[in-house]
């Protein structure tokens, strides 16, 4: 199948699904055009996520499979942060291949920096999480009325309070929502500014 939501989408079939889960690729969702993050999440909130191949990949391309973190930075932070937010204690494997050029030596270096990657982007994410001037942000951002439905998982009663909710559209759209600074406090804190 191509896809998580795909294999998310067939599973329920299944005699057992209980016994099912997926193991997401970063590759193979770029190839589709699609977002690896939200297909994780995805299975995360479907409890299905049983394993997960960490790699990178260059748009447009076929299966690159290069190392974990190596062309798209922020895109794995996103990834490494949702899955130490949400506590994901599953499997991480780096389905992902040494240059072509590299000895034996070179090989362990990549299985190194695949790691090491990781590793570096698990502790961003915790300094993400602490930095007082990105709260504060995110606080103002999803700051609503106390009148506003609860956001969460999803659930029927949840999603009959949202279609049951009259939102003041005036209010909304004067609110302030300050993503350009969130994003450039984001690359500060990547690139060791902050």
């Amino acid at each position: 199948m191509a896809t998580t939501g795909h294999y998310l989408g067939f599973i329920p079939t299944l005699e057992h699904p209980e016994m099912v889960g997926v193991n997401p690729e970063v590759a193979h969702e770029q190839m589709a055009g699609l977002n690896f993050l939200h297909g994780v999440a995805q299975a995360w909130e479907a409890g299905k996520l049983f394993h997960i191949d960490l790699n990178d990949q260059m748009p447009g391309r076929y299966d690159q499979d290069l190392r974990f973190g190596s062309a798209n930075f922020k895109a794995a932070f996103w990834l490494v942060k949702f899955l130490e937010d949400v506590g994901y204690d599953g499997p991480r494997h780096f389905d992902a291949h040494a240059y072509r050029t590299e000895d034996y030596c070179g090989v362990k270096d990549f299985a190194r920096g695949c790691m090491r990657t990781y590793l570096i982007l698990k502790e961003k994410a915790a300094r993400w999480n602490a930095d007082k001037e990105i709260q504060a942000i995110l606080r103002e951002i999803s700051g609503g009325s106390n009148s506003s439905p609860q956001r969460g998982r999803y659930s029927k009663k949840g999603a009959a309070a949202l279609l049951a909710h009259v939102f003041d559209k005036d209010a909304i759209c004067k609110k302030r929502l300050p993503y350009e600074r969130l994003d450039q406090l984001t690359v500060d804190l990547l690139a060791g500014l902050r």
